[in-house]
């Protein structure tokens, strides 16, 4: 081929503009395509620091009221879903609020190192309350749903049937006193703004929002802080600004107090650098230094966070914008790539947890205390026929055994309830008497259900709402079993069942049996037995045994006398369903 000539390889100027202007036009886009943070989901790697890297992340819910159930329910997932190989625990939370004493024994399983992992996040979805917000700020972070609301965990007085009651102040301030202790050292711990999770409690507390104006961080203050900053007081009106989050790259105005462990290479602590941690975290120093006037001129305000009148309950955009929060998080898969996990897991609540939890209701306690009273009393007065006796055996281990598993019963609860039966059954069975076993026997019942209502230190304010709950409720079972015995008495004759069941007894006479219930020898076919009527006593009466009268052998009772075999006995009174006897002169 022949070469062209030397002219035609030489490029025109024309084209060279046109060239340079379009390689330009592509670099000026290439920049541009790095300088705009990339959609949602566009498939941008996420860098995510190393104390949050975990291969297998383990999701534990809370939802519901936050009690003794809870807490225990915690305790076993805690401990599963380490021996699962766990790197981190999130609690995905959804509660109004619950028990204090459960939710600061969840706060410390939560903080101690030994038992839970201290890679946490509470992921709150999609409200968490007074004790839920408590428990939120135990962990090392919080995570919220696109519309979350936390807060307002302000401790409250409520009784059963009445409902909340108005607490006096000091009365209040003893109550607010350790769930302070609780968040400001949960404050310490996990860097939030000390003045920020107090306002969740107190009411009180006058809270603003300023930004460092070189920096851009951004803390809470309290009145006297800014004032020794602006020197001034806060102005009366001020516009609120529209919730973004810091720039990016700016961290809270925070002292770093508690460094961490590198979860993701492996790093394990010793028995005695636990012991260690867990001494230097119970003397933590503030998150930060108070400002003071040197720091004039240094500062905005950027808008009130919270007035004295009321507590604070944010929301997600404010939960970000105040820097409570650090994420939204809204799917199971956005939280894998929260943490750089390869799996999660999830550990709900057993069946059998959900169930004790509706046991140990007041509510559902009360009707128990009924049906253990009622189907006793019908047990004692049909002697041979066990159905009513299994039913209250039945209630009774139900009242007892849902209040151990729910950690709200004690030993002594049990042992007061053990010898309360036992004399009760001494009095009606064994023991002659003026009814001293039987009375002492009531009060040992008495006594135990109440005690299995307190969790709590009689001394504390919880104790002493759990305890008048507990005299409340067995109060208003024991009202509500005397009118359905009395109910039960009027109406027995209507019940089949029940009359030819109560009081059996046999009738012999020349080989010849006859069963004959308490109805049939008030007013059977033959003449219904009246006060004064003779019989003799066929077997002891410790109070209760059976007597003869003209042939006819029935129930009966002695109250407060014990009469020998073969006594002369005379009928005092006769009732729907108990003929009282007593010894009669030969």
């Amino acid at each position: 081929m022949d070469r062209l000539p030397s002219r035609h390889l030489r490029p025109r100027p024309a084209r060279v503009a046109l060239t340079i202007s379009g390689c330009l036009l592509a670099l000026s886009l290439a920049l541009a395509a790095e300088e705009e943070p990339a959609p949602p989901g566009a498939g941008r790697p996420i860098a995510v620091p190393a104390y949050r890297q975990a291969t297998k992340v383990a999701v534990l819910t809370i939802r519901g009221e936050v009690d003794g159930v809870t807490e225990r329910s915690l305790e076993r997932r805690v401990a599963q879903a380490v021996k699962d190989g766990a790197e981190a625990i999130v609690l995905e939370i959804d509660t109004k609020g619950g028990d204090l004493l459960s939710t600061l024994d969840i706060c410390s399983l939560l903080k101690d190192p030994a038992i839970t992992p201290p890679n946490t996040v509470a992921w709150i979805h999609s409200e968490a309350y007074s004790a839920g917000t408590i428990i939120a700020l135990a962990c090392r972070e919080i995570v919220v749903a696109p519309n979350a609301t936390f807060g307002d965990a302000a401790p409250i007085y409520g009784l059963p049937v009445v409902g909340l009651q108005q607490m006096q102040p000091a009365e209040r301030a003893k109550i607010e006193a350790p769930i302070l202790t609780e968040v400001i050292d949960s404050a310490r711990r996990n860097h939030f703004d000390e003045n920020l999770v107090q306002s969740f409690v107190s009411v009180g507390v006058e809270l603003w929002l300023i930004e460092h104006i070189e920096g851009g961080q951004r803390i809470v203050v309290d009145r006297a802080e800014y004032e020794a900053i602006f020197g001034e007081g806060p102005p009366h009106q001020i516009t609120p600004v529209t919730p973004a989050r810091p720039a990016a790259g700016v961290a809270p105005w925070f002292n770093t107090t508690i460094p961490q462990p590198d979860r993701s290479q492996g790093v394990t602590l010793t028995p005695e650098q636990i012991r260690q941690q867990i001494e230097f975290q119970q003397q933590l120093p503030p998150s930060r230094p108070r400002l003071t006037e040197s720091q004039r001129g240094q500062w905005r305000l950027l808008t009130q966070v919270i007035s004295s009148d009321r507590l604070l309950t944010v929301k997600t955009p404010e939960a970000l914008y105040y820097g409570v929060a650090v994420s939204t998080i809204a799917d199971d898969q956005q939280l894998k790539t929260f943490f750089a996990a390869q799996s999660l897991m999830r550990y709900e609540r057993l069946w059998s947890e959900s169930l004790v939890r509706v046991l140990v209701d007041w509510r559902v306690r009360i009707v128990l205390i009924v049906v253990f009273i009622i189907a006793l009393f019908i047990e004692l007065a049909v002697p041979g026929f066990g159905v009513f006796g299994a039913t209250a055996g039945i209630a009774l281990l139900v009242l007892i055994g849902a209040p151990w598993l729910a950690g709200m019963a004690q030993w002594w609860d049990i042992m007061l309830i053990a010898a309360g039966l036992i004399l009760v059954a001494a009095e009606f069975f064994l023991i002659p008497g003026f009814g001293v076993a039987g009375v002492a026997g009531a009060l040992c019942l008495f006594v135990g259900l109440i005690g299995t209502f307190v969790t709590g230190d009689l001394s504390t304010p919880q104790g002493q709402d759990e305890l008048f709950t507990g005299i409340v409720s067995t109060l208003t079972a024991l009202l509500a079993a005397g009118i359905g015995i009395w109910l039960i008495s009027r109406q027995l004759s209507s019940f089949p069942l029940l009359s030819r069941l109560v009081l059996k007894a046999e009738v012999g006479g020349g080989g010849r049996e006859k069963s004959v219930g308490l109805l049939e020898a008030m007013a059977g076919p033959q003449r219904a037995l009246q006060v004064g009527d003779r019989g003799v006593a066929e077997t002891d009466l410790r109070p209760a045994g059976r007597g003869s009268f003209e042939g006819r052998m029935v129930d009966v009772q002695a109250p407060g006398q014990y009469i020998e075999k073969g006594s002369p006995i005379r009928v005092t009174s006769v009732g729907r369903y108990v003929i009282e006897v007593e010894e009669a002169d030969t």
